[in-house]
């Protein structure tokens, strides 16, 4: 079963942008299928968590972002992600996912799907206010995700990464946890995000870079979509941000549309 590409921007305080659960999930495309997907949006912060707990700070930045994920083959896509906030280019992505394997469970299936990925700041961003987009974060990403088919049109998904970043970023893993259900022309999701950084320093600390702050982070959010004639789909996603360290205490909620191209292929 086919799915549409459904992302959306969701920006942390001093970390870089972070699509939801990232930008890799259970499905392939197809071979010579282009999934297509514009965002735009708002988030609004409240609070920060500090090394002392929560205080007041508050912020709102408008989000945009443009997705994009190709079917080289039926069991290889690349992906590629350009997020802006504000004015400003923040860091994109490049993704290769594979279809590892799919093991049977008598009607059930299970996906184990590996991907890796590359990304790097595409401006001179700022990173030292409370305005900072991100940290200039030039990173290594590996993935493994391990996905199920349900009954009655349900899916799960779990899934774990590891994102190696240069000096002076700290590096950081993640863990996801996912519940899908797709019938005939909408998808639903509900998801869990966990991130652990592996940094040392923390705000407020006397004259840290903000580029060395470690980042932890709890978040829940959901997308629904509805699909359009002539491929096009449309779709509505959210999130909150309600624990973690270095980061926003925030809402974001966004809108976009998506857009499935077929090619034929030359033999």
């Amino acid at each position: 079963m086919k799915k549409y590409v459904l992302i959306f921007l969701q920006v942390t305080f001093f970390v870089p942008v972070i699509f939801s659960q990232g930008p890799i999930d259970g499905f392939l495309k197809g071979k010579n299928v282009l999934d297509m997907a514009v965002s735009g949006g708002y988030q609004n912060a409240t609070e920060y968590f500090g090394n002392a707990g929560k205080f007041d700070y508050k912020r709102q930045l408008p989000v945009f972002s443009i997705f994009g994920e190709y079917g080289i083959t039926n069991k290889f896509d690349v992906i590629a992600t350009l997020p802006i906030i504000g004015s400003k280019l923040q860091d994109g992505a490049l993704y290769l996912k594979y279809n590892l394997y799919d093991l049977g469970i008598g009607n059930q299936k299970i996906s184990i799907i590996p991907a890796a990925g590359f990304s790097t700041p595409l401006s001179n961003y700022d990173t030292q206010t409370g305005l900072a987009i991100g940290q200039q974060a030039t990173q290594f990403h590996g993935h493994l995700v391990l996905q199920t088919t349900l009954p009655a049109g349900f899916f799960w998904q779990v899934q774990g990464a590891y994102h190696y970043a240069l000096d002076p970023v700290p590096s950081s893993y993640t863990f996801s946890s996912k519940i899908m259900y797709n019938r005939s022309k909408m998808y639903v999701d509900f998801w869990y995000e966990y991130q652990k950084g592996l940094g040392t320093n923390t705000y407020p600390t006397a004259g840290v870079d903000f580029r060395t702050l470690t980042v932890d982070y709890q978040k829940v959010g959901g997308v629904l979509f509805y699909k359009l004639e002539n491929n096009w789909g449309m779709f509505i996603n959210g999130s909150y941000i309600f624990a973690g360290l270095d980061t926003f205490l925030a809402t974001t909620v966004s809108v976009g549309c998506t857009k499935k191209l077929e090619f034929k292929s030359n033999k």
